[in-house]
């Protein structure tokens, strides 16, 4: 009697074991395999990824306070340097661009500025007697171009900019004393330089310091100008060749 039954309850408690591990299996699958964690943790990824590595668009407005040095290259036949008529210069520029940040560290795009500088005339005394003392020159440009900007540090970043465009020169007269003129004696408010537009082509570079919205710039730059005109009451000894200044610069960038 006892036989038979032994093989019975044997079966019954392999059918309630498997039952039970079957039972047991899926809660662990269900924690190990991920359908709870790992979309999860997949979720979060892909956000991150998202905000520091997807390319993004700043905005930025600046604006800028300079002084430039006029360059040692001819304004007269006899040898006289736009440095001889002219002191450095002060002016401003106002600067846009727009950068794409492929990574949270560098960024590339294009930029446009337009700038007023005024270059003080200075007067020239000559050994016989004469002198002659220009008026004030003032350059107005207008360039677009394309920069880097590299974020070293939460709080520093460098940029580098190149670009062309037209530099417009105001009229420039002059007055003085010449002994050789027709007739000898002094004169005033003759034209030196006539207005005229050219051709202006920039290299530069800035350090910024600040937080990601707002900073202060540190720049250095150098422009290369077709030459000034020629003005109606001066002779062709006057023959302005090209100009170029070197630029030091301090400003405020905002970023949207």
């Amino acid at each position: 009697m006892n036989l038979p039954l032994l093989p019975a309850l044997l079966l019954v408690g392999s059918f309630a074991s498997l039952a039970a591990a079957q039972e047991s299996a899926d809660p662990v699958w269900t924690e190990l395999g991920g359908t709870r964690a790992f979309p999860s943790v997949q979720e979060q990824g892909g956000q991150v990824v998202e905000e520091w590595y997807s390319p993004t668009l700043r905005a930025s407005l600046s604006v800028f306070g300079r002084v430039s040095f006029p360059s040692d290259t001819p304004v007269t036949s006899d040898g006289l340097w736009y440095s001889d008529f002219f002191s450095e210069g002060y002016g401003f520029s106002v600067e846009g661009d727009l950068l794409s940040f492929a990574t949270p560290h560098w960024g590339a795009g294009g930029y446009l500025s337009i700038g007023w500088d005024r270059f003080k005339g200075q007067t020239l005394n000559f050994s016989n007697g004469d002198f002659v003392k220009p008026d004030d020159m003032d350059l107005t440009t207008v360039i677009v171009g394309g920069k880097i900007v590299q974020r070293v540090s939460p709080f520093v970043i460098w940029e580098g900019r190149m670009g062309l465009g037209l530099v417009h020169y105001s009229r420039v007269d002059w007055s003085g004393f010449d002994s050789n003129g027709i007739p000898p004696g002094p004169f005033s408010n003759e034209e030196l330089f006539r207005p005229i537009n050219r051709g202006v082509f920039e290299i530069g570079g800035r350090v910024g310091v600040g937080s990601r919205q707002v900073q202060a710039d540190f720049g250095f730059g150098f422009r290369y100008m077709g030459g000034a005109a020629r003005g109606k009451d001066v002779s062709n000894v006057v023959d302005p060749d090209v100009l170029y200044t070197f630029m030091l610069e301090l400003g405020l960038t905002i970023r949207l």
